[in-house]
């Protein structure tokens, strides 16, 4: 986050900040892996303490059909067992003929693939069985059956719950309402679940679970993931006729949690007049609309300019829409180039980029600014005015600002308000990152903090180059980071580390890389604050 602790002074600085982020790397990552004889297994580091992996894998068998059966049938069995103080759950896929075990070589076993979507999931903080083994027996190069070992979960069948006569008619729907947000969170990064029936989702007290994980699939592309996503839906829905309240209340919640940010702009209404196309909220009064086709030429005098860039004009000011007050921001992109005015006939303008992503935003639970209204102006195929009309967001101040503030202070509360700053920052970033999203110029004077509440809150702005992937590069990965790093004030290399920790800790994808990332980071940031002399924000 600055100058003063990324131009370290020698290798030795650099290798000792590295010594520091290794013991911050989340313990949780670190896994053994063994060959035995015909079996290959792999096993949380945590299970198998003060025991051989190989005396599991010996008895697994046997544990299987001395434990508590919860299923048996052709395709898999499925027993609960104690082992090593552990009360877990022993999943065996068996094996079904030649063809079916060629077909599971090729495309990894079904354990290994369970195996290897819980850990996903447990990076993205989405509940599902914590997974402490995985083994497949091998017949020479083929895999001729699997296992997969998870924690027990204590809970209840979704299809089960649903149709308990003792649970209340509120329970149930306040359960399909958690059940329906986990899912969004899972849709949220490009992840279907592929075999979505109410038995493959528990009810805890903590929240719903979901299990059976064999089946998922992580997306890159849009058109396969909806087609997927669909399916899920209609495998969820298909059991919900136990009665129509809680058939209405389910495909209520989906369609709402299934909206892509395009299906969001509905929520908008367009007009048209004097060359201008304005989309603005369905919820202002119809009369609020000449207002905002007036501050679309021209702010007039209840709108003071702020400062910005040279390639756009801020205004602010408290406009009366339906008998409100709103305090409200408007920014008119400029066009910075003939070669820019160009690009306009190819692609979106700059406030209608900024208007998508402030959506995709708020869609994906990072905090944006509330948009009031998109105006654009055209002459032929030329948008030659482009604007976003944005709420103020109540009591935010941007992130230098705060910092800043909290600089002169050394006493132990202030230190403490900046450390948990810093640690919900890069929770936040590393939600974002998690997710596919990269902000195009996260510099701290672009993140507005509210701290009215138990922890603090972000708002991201200047959104116009802010975009989704459903896995995001490396590259643009790196460029976030370093700009986050390029405050050049009040930063310590222990501020750095938490906020690696933290980052790691949401974001985990980057964890066996993690000295990679910090050189990377380090060098990067150093390069840029070589060049210039980099402002605050």
């Amino acid at each position: 986050m600055g100058k003063s602790s990324f131009q370290l002074q020698g290798s030795h600085s650099d290798s000792s900040m590295l010594r520091g982020l290794k013991q911050y790397v989340p313990r949780a990552a670190s896994r053994l892996r063994t060959n035995t004889g015909s079996y290959v297994a792999e096993f949380d580091s945590g299970f198998g303490v003060g025991t051989k992996a190989g005396d599991l894998i010996e008895q697994i068998d046997t544990l299987l059909h001395t434990g508590q059966v919860i299923k048996d049938g052709d395709t898999c069995h499925v027993s609960r067992l104690v082992w090593n103080y552990r009360d877990v759950v022993v999943k065996r896929y068996n094996h079904k003929g030649l063809i079916h075990s060629l077909r599971h070589t090729i495309k990894k076993s079904r354990a290994r693939k369970a195996w290897l979507h819980a850990r996903r999931l447990g990076s993205l903080n989405i509940a599902t069985p914590k997974p402490v083994a995985y083994i497949e027996h091998r017949r020479g190069l083929l895999v001729w059956q699997s296992y997969l070992v998870t924690e027990y979960v204590d809970g209840q069948m979704l299809y089960d719950f649903v149709r308990d006569d003792t649970v209340a008619e509120r329970q149930r729907l306040d359960a399909i309402r958690k059940v329906v947000e986990l899912l969004d969170e899972l849709w949220k990064h490009g992840v279907t679940h592929g075999d979505l029936k109410h038995t493959n989702v528990l009810v805890t007290e903590n929240g719903p679970v979901l299990t059976d994980l064999d089946a998922m699939a992580a997306h890159r592309w849009t058109l396969l993931y909806r087609s997927r996503q669909k399916k899920d839906v209609a495998r969820f829905l298909k059991k919900m006729s136990v009665s129509p309240e809680l058939h209405d209340h389910s495909r209520t919640l989906v369609s709402i949690a299934t909206d892509s940010p395009k299906e969001l702009t509905n929520t908008f209404d367009t007009i048209r007049e004097a060359g201008w196309t304005i989309r603005c909220r369905k919820d202002l009064p119809r009369n609020a609309m000449s207002d905002l086709l007036s501050l679309g030429d021209s702010p007039g005098e209840a709108f003071a300019k702020v400062q910005s860039s040279q390639n756009a004009e801020v205004f602010k000011g408290k406009v009366t829409l339906g008998g409100a007050d709103h305090v409200l921001y408007m920014k008119r992109h400029l066009c910075r180039s003939l070669l820019d005015s160009v690009k306009r006939i190819f692609r979106p303008s700059r406030a209608r980029r900024a208007f998508n992503a402030s959506l995709m935003l708020r869609q994906n639970g990072i905090g944006a600014p509330d948009v009031v209204a998109l105006c654009e102006r055209r002459f032929g195929p030329f948008c030659t005015h482009n604007s976003l009309l944005t709420e103020e967001v109540a009591g935010g101040r941007s992130m230098v600002e705060v910092l800043n503030d909290l600089r002169p202070d050394t006493g132990a509360g202030a230190l403490a308000r900046r450390r948990a700053l810093i640690r919900a920052f890069a929770e936040m970033v590393g939600r974002m990152h998690a997710r596919g999203i990269f902000h195009g110029d996260l510099r701290l004077g672009n993140v507005l903090v509210v701290q009215n509440g138990p922890s603090p809150r972000f708002f991201l702005i200047d959104n116009e180059r802010t975009k989704k992937f459903h896995r995001l590069p490396s590259r643009l990965r790196l460029k976030n980071l370093v700009q986050v790093n390029l405050f050049i004030h009040g930063i310590t290399d222990t501020d750095r580390l938490r906020f690696f920790r933290a980052y790691l800790a949401v974001d985990p994808s980057i964890q066996r890389h993690y000295r990679r990332w910090a050189e990377r980071v380090i060098a990067k940031t150093n390069e840029r604050l070589s060049r210039k002399d980099w402002p605050d924000s």
